[in-house]
């Protein structure tokens, strides 16, 4: 499979398998008045004779029981219910069809799962053994089915409740059986979560093939939902990947890239194609984005003075105002809301507190007056001196920033990180840039609701682009059939990498990655691939990205260029 823009990964899985008679299905814990019963599914090509097989569980005061004496057949891929009264078990699936067989005595099972049934042959060889808790499914009236047959029998995640309306699916394929063909869309990421317009970023997606057979020819597509309304449309289709082929059990993971275009917010969906999947409830994800780090955690007192609160600062980087309705503070396992029916907007320049407890009045005298644009939240809050994850969330769980804390982010130069908040240089630039982060510089240890006493501005870009000739014509003619890229950076010494983007955003060729360089350089672009292709007409746009090798300082410069053809 050739893959151009993207970057596709297969986790593979070993098969197993399994004996020819498994247990198939368990009702441990029946309403009364129904009684217990288990079902047993003949997986080879051959018919079995059942007469004198036997079965047990855990419990060792429980003798071994004959499931039947007589010479009774179980055909390939049928199934077989063993049970405590056949009559009840009628009763209560009234239609029931198939072998029922009534066990010649009966050990009652563990209504609170914790069981083990072990299934023998005539011999008295163990043919099949589980051992099931109740947290593997089951219960209140519920069976406990099997995914798959020649999947090992005591793997947890090849069992689960039942999804029947009745509860069970006694002699009938398990209603959470693997399907012949089944692409599930397990996840959907967007990195960065909150980036510039302009910016890169990378769409990664897994895809899992739960069905028995292998996946072969389906696609990947993403739509940029420029209305929002959930319904992607070919007009809004932005990518388009075939593979060629997903065997069973197997995973993959896909990544290909974008460039931000001009916009607040933006939504994506992504939707997995097979024509012969049996379920497409699962094979299609949302996700929005807004650019411009909407929102900030701009600043985190994690270990107070004792006798004062934990606080967590936010900040609204941008001249706009922003919609918080339903947004949410997550850190630990709580999540604290942080608009009310009166503060639904957080206005320019506008911050909101969330502290531990009121002690942070006392520490801050400031804070009892202060701007009605602001707010200030008193919630519990569990911070982990050690560093942990936290981030705001919209309404529809969309992450809208988040930051990993390290108390490795501390100025190393303090002779105590405790009473001192870890403030962000510049709320404009990377979340999760240690760089970014450092101790607070005021006596107070921490400056809630004011400017970071360790506040820079980011400089003004000098940094530049120039493409000669533009627009050039790489039709082997000879005249003009390459173009020279040249630049200019505002540092000594740094790494770049420069990427080459049609003009809807797909990335077409790399010119360098990750590559030291001086303050100006030079590139010749010959207007093909990364496959050696030549590009289809048109305009492209030119993306160079640097870091600063001392000070970790990025800066993005673009530019466009043409391909053209003579007249």
């Amino acid at each position: 499979m050739k893959i151009f823009n993207t970057l596709v990964f297969f986790l593979v899985f070993t098969g197993y398998l399994s004996a020819q008679v498994v247990i198939n299905e368990v009702m441990y814990s029946p309403a009364s008045p129904n009684k217990e019963w288990f079902e047993i599914y003949n997986t080879g090509n051959t018919t079995i004779n059942l007469q004198n097989w036997k079965w047990r569980d855990a419990a060792a005061g429980n003798p071994i029981r004959t499931i039947t004496s007589q010479s009774i057949t179980l055909d390939a891929n049928t199934y077989a219910i063993i049970c405590d009264d056949s009559t009840n078990l009628k009763q209560a699936f009234p239609g029931i069809t198939g072998l029922i067989i009534q066990s010649i005595g009966w050990n009652a099972l563990n209504n609170t799962g914790n069981e083990n049934i072990v299934l023998y042959n005539s011999a008295g060889q163990t043919i099949d053994s589980l051992t099931y808790t109740n947290s593997w499914g089951g219960g209140s009236n519920i069976s406990l089915e099997r995914v798959d047959a020649l999947a090992p029998t005591n793997s947890q995640s090849n069992w689960g409740s039942s999804l029947s309306p009745s509860g069970a699916t006694p002699n009938m394929k398990n209603s959470i059986s693997l399907k012949d063909y089944e692409l599930i869309l397990k996840s959907f990421n967007i990195i960065p979560t909150s980036p510039k317009i302009g910016e890169v970023i990378t769409f990664e997606l897994k895809i899992t093939n739960s069905g028995k057979f292998a996946a072969a020819n389906f696609n990947i597509n993403i739509y940029y939902d420029l209305n929002f309304n959930n319904e992607p449309v070919p007009s809004e289709l932005i990518r388009s990947e075939t593979i060629s082929n997903l065997n069973s059990k197997d995973s993959l993971i896909y990544r290909t890239t974008y460039i931000v275009p001009q916009a607040d917010s933006l939504q994506f969906i992504v939707r997995v194609i097979f024509s012969p999947d049996q379920d497409t409830s699962n094979n299609t994800q949302t996700k929005r984005i807004y650019t411009g780090n909407k929102i900030v955690i701009n600043e985190i007192m994690y270990d107070p003075l004792t006798g004062n609160a934990e606080w967590v600062e936010l900040y609204n980087p941008t001249e706009k105002n922003v919609m918080i309705q339903g947004w949410k503070f997550v850190e630990s396992s709580n999540n604290i809301n942080i608009s009310d029916s009166i503060f639904q907007v957080l206005f320019p320049g506008a911050y909101i507190i969330i502290s531990n407890d009121t002690t942070i009045y006392n520490r801050f005298p400031y804070l009892r007056t202060y701007d009605p644009s602001n707010k200030i939240i008193i919630k519990n809050l569990s911070l982990s001196n050690d560093g942990e994850t936290v981030k705001i969330v919209d309404i529809s769980n969309n992450t809208i920033e988040e930051v990993s804390y390290s108390p490795k982010w501390h100025n190393p130069n303090i002779a105590t990180e405790k009473g001192f908040s870890l403030e962000r240089i510049n709320p404009n630039l990377g979340s999760n840039d240690k760089n970014n982060w450092s101790s607070c510089a005021d006596f107070l240890g921490g400056t809630p609701m004011k400017r970071n006493s360790i506040y820079t501005s980011i400089p003004f870009s000098s940094g530049k682009i120039t493409i000669s000739p533009n627009p050039f014509s790489p039709d082997g003619d000879g005249y003009e059939d390459l173009t020279v890229i040249k630049y200019s950076l505002p540092y000594n010494i740094s790494q770049v990498r420069m990427k080459v983007f049609d003009a809807k955003g797909r990335l077409v060729r790399t010119l360098f990655n990750n590559q030291y360089s001086g303050s100006e350089g030079e590139v010749i672009f010959n207007g093909l691939n990364d496959n050696g292709e030549k590009l289809r007409l048109g305009i492209y746009i030119i993306f160079l990205e640097s870091i600063d090798d001392k000070g970790g300082t990025v800066e993005t410069i673009k530019s466009t260029v043409v391909v053209a053809t003579k007249l």
